[in-house]
């Protein structure tokens, strides 16, 4: 955890300036919110074009300190609490995992490993120092992680307040990123096998009875949001205006044009500038709801008009997601050695880490389906979304752990 606060800190002496970058429009909801005006955008207007969690964290940190502070504060807390939660989930995976002494230590050392592949982690320490939302994401599934864990290892601790935390923490899940609403159903599922694992077979009342208590505190927090939503914009919108959007700039004529001929989805600059005015100029005067049917609607449209143009670009679209690196650094001339370095280092990573789950189903299975089952559906929208290495971000700690299972193992057969 430490080196994780070291490595932080350094990143963002050296590049202070990405604090305050608002790529995203976070800074300015957080801001509005800390002002008393609501979440609203530009102007004032009530908006649902973002997920609300990140503002409503940052807002709070915005009365004490500038910007550049609050989101340092808010990044480094939550940094460091995905780092604890890796290194105390593979803990509890690898505590039965040797009777003796000597080895029943080297096991409670992958912990410690998992907890250095978080700090260290390219894409964790750049998007740590940014206003956006992957470490919050990423915090939220490994806390999700450790109450599976928890439920595995230790069912006598499935308390009533324990299952309420599990509950929230699953539905604030969709509030940090739309695409994890996908996540609130496969926990529950998980939660109700794990729970009944060590509960007969001729009753499944307990399972059961958790994943309905479960279910219930899950859905306050969306329950709110839509809420609030449907009072502003007559629309009972559960994740965001923002979907239409991305699918949008994802599958439309000139990007798929762009994949045909470059391989690449990076816009050049003056084509991304001609598209987004000429989006305007068709949107203008519509509300925001019905700007994000109406593009939802031009992208499915541009799916169906040209079905092998859409199956080029989601297969460009996957090799992204798991990219060493985000588009923009073949881009930005970053130097070759650092590139290879990069490559190695997570090519290494992924064999670490498919090699680990192979172990994880062994000892774990119901852990390792969360996993694999997680993984999968965080990848999932990007076949049809917008995608980019930023994109896996949000699983590279749960990643971290069967990384760390294989590297222990291994360990232990080379070290006496």
């Amino acid at each position: 955890m430490a080196l994780t606060l070291i490595l932080r800190v350094g990143w963002m002496v050296v590049k202070p300036e990405s604090l305050a970058i608002d790529r995203d429009a976070y800074l300015l909801l957080a801001q509005n919110l800390a002002d008393g005006l609501g979440y609203c955008g530009p102007g004032g207007v009530p908006t649902a074009f973002r997920p609300p969690l990140f503002p409503l964290l940052l807002a709070p940190l915005l009365w004490l300190a500038n910007v550049t502070w609050a989101v340092a504060m808010l990044q480094l807390s939550l940094s460091l609490v995905l780092t604890w939660a890796t290194i105390r989930t593979t803990q509890l995976l690898t505590i039965d995992l040797a009777s003796d002494g000597l080895k029943r230590n080297g096991w409670y050392l992958a912990g410690g490993w998992a907890g250095l592949i978080v700090a260290i982690d390219p894409l964790l320490l750049l998007y740590s120092t940014q206003p956006m939302t992957e470490i919050l994401a990423a915090t939220l599934i490994m806390l999700l992680s450790l109450q599976l864990a928890q439920a595995l290892i230790h069912p006598a601790s499935l308390t009533l307040s324990r299952l309420m935390w599990a509950g929230l923490l699953a539905g604030l899940a969709p509030l940090a990123r739309p695409a994890l609403l996908l996540l609130l159903p496969w926990f529950l599922i998980c939660m109700g096998w794990a729970s009944s694992q060590r509960s007969s077979h001729a009753s499944l009342r307990l399972p059961l009875r958790i994943v309905m208590l479960l279910a219930g505190f899950s859905l306050i927090a969306p329950g709110i949001w839509m809420t609030r939503n449907l009072v502003v914009t007559g629309t009972p919108i559960v994740t965001t205006t923002h979907g239409g959007y991305t699918l949008w700039l994802a599958n439309n004529p000139v990007i798929q044009e762009l994949e045909e001929t470059r391989g690449t989805s990076i816009w050049p600059d003056e084509k991304f500038r001609e598209w987004e005015a000429q989006n305007r100029e068709k949107l203008d005067g519509l509300s925001e709801v019905e700007q994000d049917k109406l593009q939802q609607d031009w992208a499915w449209q541009a799916i169906r008009r040209n079905p092998s143009a859409f199956a080029r670009s989601a297969l460009l679209r996957m090799a992204f997601f798991w990219s060493p690196v985000p588009q923009s650094m073949f881009q930005n001339q970053v130097p070759r050695g650092l590139m290879e370095l990069l490559f190695f280092c997570y090519g290494l990573f992924a064999i670490l880490a498919c090699l680990g789950t192979v172990e994880l189903l062994r000892c774990h299975r119901v852990f390792g389906v969360w996993l694999l089952g997680t993984v999968c559906l965080v990848m999932l929208p990007h076949i049809f979304y917008f995608s980019n290495a930023r994109m896996r971000a949000p699983i590279e700690p749960l990643l971290a752990i069967p990384a760390a299972l294989c590297l222990v193992k291994h360990l232990q057969r080379w070290i006496p």
